[in-house]
């Protein structure tokens, strides 16, 4: 079975279509999900809930009970306390001194409002294996859903010098580190992610804003040579990089300016990053175009 985005848009599609879908749907679905770690918390639950009630003999045991973590997760997230009690007490029930029967109950616990004992239960497991992975980004969790997001980013960034290759946990820190308004952080977060996401655009973008937020010559120039990366990438149809060459551009005219003028390169591209603008303004927004245009003549480049 392919893992990608198409085979799980082409799955869904499946079980949107009959209102009683075959047992290989339900479970290549959830197993695309899981590959992709694709947060889909509606369908999960609803056909997660449907494989289990209907199928769960037909399921290896090992993917039974990765079948009821999942599910377990995404009815928690929905607010399904009903069925995450049933899947939670089950997997509680076959693995009574597991780590990932703890993880889930002490979801259930934050999901109850009973954030005491779920950090209790936490603390438990965390003085059998310091190193637990799961319990830890459950500590994270916890922190962060308290509002505690020192606590959190401080939680996570220990994490991530035992597990450097958890990519979605640099996910985590970076958006820790943007809200806490720590932009060089968030750039070191963003820079490690891409190296486990280098082909996902909105990681280059989000990225470049940041060097751009963080400001500078030096980040100015960064932040351009990544939205000049989305550009190419989406062959010059991502209009916010398109906004990006032309705002960093602006930024760098002054600096320019000061040490003597600038290279043809260094004009040329923010040129035609601006004609594409508009050439995509004047076909898919009219109305807008004189907007554009004059956010252009203000920053020089028209």
């Amino acid at each position: 079975m392919a893992v990608d985005g198409a085979e799980l848009a082409r799955l869904r599609k499946e079980l949107e279509a009959t209102q009683q879908p075959a047992f290989a749907t339900l479970r290549d679905y959830l197993r695309q999900v899981r590959a992709l770690r694709v947060r889909d918390i509606e369908y999960v639950t609803k056909y997660g809930a449907e494989l289990l009630a209907r199928h769960s003999r037909k399921l290896t045991l090992d993917e039974l009970w990765e079948v009821h973590e999942q599910v377990a997760v995404a009815a928690m997230e929905a607010g399904c306390k009903q069925l995450a009690l049933r899947l939670v007490q089950n997997v509680h029930k076959r693995f009574p001194e597991g780590a990932r029967a703890s993880r889930l109950t002490g979801m259930y616990f934050e999901l109850m409002h009973t954030p005491a004992e779920a950090e209790a239960l936490y603390a438990k497991e965390l003085e059998k294996d310091p190193c637990n992975a799961i319990i830890l980004k459950r500590m994270v969790g916890l922190r962060r859903g308290q509002g505690d997001l020192t606590g959190a980013s401080t939680l996570l960034r220990e994490y991530l010098q035992v597990h450097t290759t958890d990519w979605v946990a640099w996910e985590e820190a970076a958006d820790l580190y943007l809200q806490l308004q720590m932009y060089q952080q968030a750039v070191f977060c963003l820079e490690e992610l891409l190296l486990h996401q280098p082909a996902d655009i909105s990681r280059h973008l989000l990225l470049a804003d940041t060097l751009y937020t963080l400001g500078g010559a030096h980040n100015w120039r960064a932040a351009r040579s990544y939205y000049s990366g989305v550009i190419e990438l989406s062959k010059g149809q991502n209009l916010r990089a398109l906004c990006g060459v032309c705002a960093c551009a602006a930024q760098l005219s002054g600096i320019r300016r000061g040490a003597g003028g600038s290279s043809t390169g260094e004009e040329e591209l923010p040129r035609l990053a601006g004609e594409r603008l508009q050439q995509q303004y004047a076909v898919h927004c009219p109305a807008k175009l004189p907007l554009v245009r004059g956010m252009l003549k203000a920053q020089g480049l028209l």
